[in-house]
C-alpha cells in the first residue's frame, strides 16, 4: 500500500509552508492505511488565522481535501464526526501541542462519541423508514424506494459506528463485510446488493452525471454540492470495478445518490416549491428537474413488505442495544 507521504509529498510541502504556525493532521482512510490508490488525502488544519471552511486542492490525479477549523468551531464538535476523525488522525505538525492534546482527549472519549453517532444514525433510519412506509401506502413507489434506501445506509452507519469504526463512503462494503452483526443478510437485501452489476453501476454513474448537467445546476448550487463529485465517483467506481469489487462500487454509488437527493430535498424545502417528503422523488420526476426518466437510473431497491417488517424488528433490537 502506498504511503501518503510519498504520494502527496509535493502538495504536503505546500500546505505545511502556508500554515507554519498551525496544527495539521492526516485523517480519513490514508491515516487508517485502508486507502485505495485513487483516494483523496484528508487534512485537518487547526488555525486561529483562518475561519472554518473546506478546500479541495487538485494537482494532476492527486486530490487533497483540507478541512480548516478554529478553536471556537472545535469547541462545539466534541461529539460529532469531526471528533471521530480527529481521534484517528496522524499528526504532521503541532507547534503548540494543541492537536496532540485534543486527539488524546478524544481517543479517551471515542467509544462514547461513536455510541452517540450510532444513536443519531438510528434516529435517521427510523425517520426515513417512516417516510418510505407512508410513500408506499399512498402509491408513491419511487419515493418509497428512495427513503427505503436512505434508511438502509443509515442502518449501515449504525453497524459501523457500533463496531468502533467510522463510515467511509468508498469503503462501506469492506466495513460491512467486517461487521459481526447478525443483521447483515437483511440489510444486504435492503440495500439491494444483489442488483450490483456493471450495467447497474453505469446507470448510477449516469444518474450522478445528469444531476450535474446544466438543467440542474441552479438547484444543485443551492445544495452546495461538491462540483467534482461525479468525476471522483467515476474514478473510484471504475477502480473498484477493475479490481472486481462490483458490489463495493455499487454500494458506494448508492451512498452518493442518497446524499445528493437528500441535499436536493433540503434545498427545496426552503424554496417556494416545498415538496412533501413522501412523494419527493415523484415530484422531481414530474417536474423534470433532472430530465425525464433520469430518476430511474438511481436503481432504488424493490419494496418488499416482509423485508420492511424485518427491518422494523432490527430497528427495535438496535435501539435496545445502543
Amino acid at each position: 500500500m502506498d504511503n501518503w507521504r510519498d504520494v502527496f509529498g509535493g502538495m504536503l510541502v505546500k500546505v505545511l509552508a502556508e500554515h507554519k504556525e498551525a496544527s495539521i493532521g492526516v485523517a480519513g482512510c490514508w491515516a487508517k492505511h485502508i486507502n485505495y490508490p485513487v483516494c483523496e488525502l484528508d487534512l485537518i488544519v487547526i488555525s486561529p488565522k483562518k475561519e472554518s471552511c473546506f478546500e479541495r486542492r487538485v494537482e494532476g490525479d492527486l486530490i487533497v481535501d483540507v478541512k480548516y477549523v478554529d478553536q471556537t468551531y472545535l469547541s462545539g464538535q466534541f461529539e460529532g464526526e469531526l471528533a471521530s476523525s480527529l481521534s484517528e488522525c496522524i499528526i504532521l505538525q503541532d507547534p503548540d501541542l494543541r492537536l496532540a492534546s485534543l486527539t488524546s482527549l478524544l481517543r479517551d472519549r471515542s467509544q462514547r462519541i461513536r455510541k452517540n453517532l450510532a444513536a443519531s444514525a438510528l434516529t435517521n433510519a427510523v425517520s426515513y423508514l417512516g417516510l418510505s412506509k407512508r410513500a408506499l401506502k399512498e402509491g408513491y413507489n419511487m419515493s418509497g424506494g428512495f427513503w427505503l434506501l436512505a434508511s438502509g445506509y443509515s442502518l449501515l452507519e449504525v453497524l459501523i459506528w457500533r463496531d468502533g469504526d467510522t463510515p467511509r463512503p468508498s469503503h462501506l462494503m469492506s466495513q460491512f463485510r467486517a461487521s459481526t452483526s447478525p443483521y447483515k443478510q437483511t440489510l444486504s437485501s435492503l440495500l439491494g446488493l444483489a442488483e450490483a452489476t456493471a450495467t447497474s453501476l453505469k446507470r448510477r454513474l449516469d444518474f450522478l452525471s445528469r444531476c450535474y448537467e446544466a438543467e440542474a445546476l441552479g438547484l444543485l448550487g443551492r445544495c452546495r454540492l461538491e462540483s467534482q463529485l461525479p468525476t471522483l465517483a467515476t474514478k473510484k467506481a471504475l477502480y473498484l470495478l477493475d479490481a472486481n469489487m462490483v458490489v463495493d462500487a455499487y454500494l458506494y454509488l448508492g451512498y452518493l445518490i442518497v446524499r445528493v437527493l437528500k441535499e436536493m430535498y433540503k434545498s427545496e424545502t426552503i424554496s417556494s416549491t416545498k415538496p412533501k417528503p413522501h412523494n419527493f422523488i415523484e415530484d422531481v420526476e414530474n417536474r423534470s428537474v433532472l430530465g425525464k426518466g433520469v430518476v430511474k437510473l438511481a436503481s432504488f431497491p424493490s419494496q418488499d413488505r416482509a423485508l420492511i417488517e424485518d427491518i422494523d424488528k432490527i430497528v427495535v433490537k438496535l435501539a435496545q442495544s445502543i
